[in-house]
């Protein structure tokens, strides 16, 4: 490379110095001994970018020998990306008349063609041997790879409080993990043993972490990684399992919330939401809506004879029956005591009173429990309609007084 004179204040080229023992700014003692003992790395360049003293440090960190550096151009030491740029900022700091002190981050070259970024320390001095620009610093590449992997960790706890879903937090800690470490594969597994998000796994799963729930993180590394990078995979686990059961008591909040903590089925407060959206269908697509209200005959007999905890398990299993029986897009719900409703979609008075019949059905079927068998049955009142839920409901509580005063295991359509 060709270098540019270095004009001096005289006008005439300056000679590259090099460094003498005791040359940086008239000090007594050996300057350069100083300056070779630092624990940072420590490169000089005179005016003309030629290199004219390394320490040890930099011999290590950039991997030359002193004397191959020396004498050579300080670009060498910069990747070609900034090289223009670097260069650029060096002439003006030489051209500055006040001295110049700073710190900032750099970019620095190695010989074998990888690329570090160090923190330095960087200042135009004045010596014996002329003005130097003086850099000293050290690689800080590890620290900044750790500090991103420490903040992808946390973004992942961020979403997790900002309400991501748990696929997409999983999602993202098996995308991190291979993207930040020496790791091949990872995989959030769920208690079933089903993948919530997976990338890159085998079978030669080499790390297996519990999230809580049932859940694993699974984590199939290329080699043995070290404590710092194991670290790393146990923040991922503790922050995902953190936020998955945060998630699944949110999840757990909102079912209790809407559905019986007996049966299981939904409360009165999603039956009438789903009965809402059943009649706003009927309005917008035609078709009607069915209101069946299932009154159990003789669970009082139950409670009596057995005690509530048997009447419990009764109608803890008269519920399964029930779901079995309706079609998947119904509803059935408890919204009390013995007292069930089910909300249908598309039906006419005739498939609505075959429901009613597959309900009382399923009731009548004996209930073993235990020792005992029941033997129950049940008033259904009907009403079918397209809007007014609460017109609705009133006309399928008419219904099963109509069909309770007929007498047990009777089905009444009301008008």
């Amino acid at each position: 490379m060709t270098r540019a004179p270095t004009p001096t204040r005289q006008g005439k080229e300056s000679a590259t110095p090099r460094i003498k023992d005791d040359s940086l700014n008239g000090a007594p003692l050996e300057a350069a001994a100083i300056l070779k003992g630092l624990p940072d790395a420590v490169v000089a360049a005179a005016a003309d970018g030629r290199i004219v003293f390394v320490n040890v440090r930099a011999e290590e960190l950039f991997g030359y020998p002193c004397a191959e550096l020396v004498g050579r151009p300080v670009e060498t030491l910069w990747p070609e990306r900034v090289r223009e740029r670097y260069t650029r900022n060096m002439r003006l700091y030489f051209a500055e008349e006040r001295p110049l002190r700073f710190t900032t981050d750099a970019w620095g070259l190695r010989r074998d063609g990888s690329e570090f970024v160090g923190e330095m320390a960087w200042g135009v001095v004045s010596t014996t041997a002329g003005r130097l620009l003086l850099a000293i610093g050290r690689d800080i590449s590890e620290r900044r790879t750790e500090e991103a992997r420490l903040r992808a960790v946390a973004a992942i706890g961020e979403r997790a409080l900002a309400g991501d879903d748990s696929v997409s937090l999983a999602r993202e800690a098996v995308e991190l993990l291979p993207g930040r470490l020496p790791v091949l594969g990872a995989e959030v597994r769920q208690a079933d043993g089903s993948p919530l998000a997976s990338i890159g796994i085998a079978a030669a799963v080499k790390l297996r972490l519990p999230l809580g729930g049932g859940h694993e993180l699974l984590v199939m590394p290329e080699r043995e990684l070290t404590e710092q990078e194991l670290n790393l995979v146990r923040a991922v686990a503790n922050t995902l399992g953190t936020a998955l059961m945060h998630q699944r008591d949110e999840e757990r909040i909102r079912h209790e919330a809407v559905h019986d903590p007996l049966t299981g089925l939904p409360n009165r407060t999603l039956l009438w939401d789903r009965l809402d959206r059943a009649l706003a269908r009927s309005l917008r697509d035609g078709g009607a809506t069915g209101v069946l209200f299932v009154d159990l005959d003789n669970f009082k007999d139950v409670n009596d004879a057995h005690g509530h905890a048997a009447g419990d398990a009764v109608l803890v299993e008269l519920g399964r029956r029930l779901q079995s029986a309706i079609r998947p897009t119904d509803t059935v719900a408890r919204i009390g005591g013995d007292e069930f409703v089910v909300v249908c979609e598309q039906v006419d008075e005739s498939s609505a009173l075959a429901l009613g019949r597959r309900l009382e059905h399923a009731i009548e079927q004996p209930l073993l429990l235990g020792e005992l068998e029941h033997q129950l049955s049940a008033s259904i009142g009907i009403s079918i309609g397209r809007s007014d839920r609460d017109a609705l409901v009133r006309r399928a509580d008419a219904a099963l007084y109509g069909a309770k005063a007929r007498g047990s295991g009777s089905i009444e359509v009301g008008g």
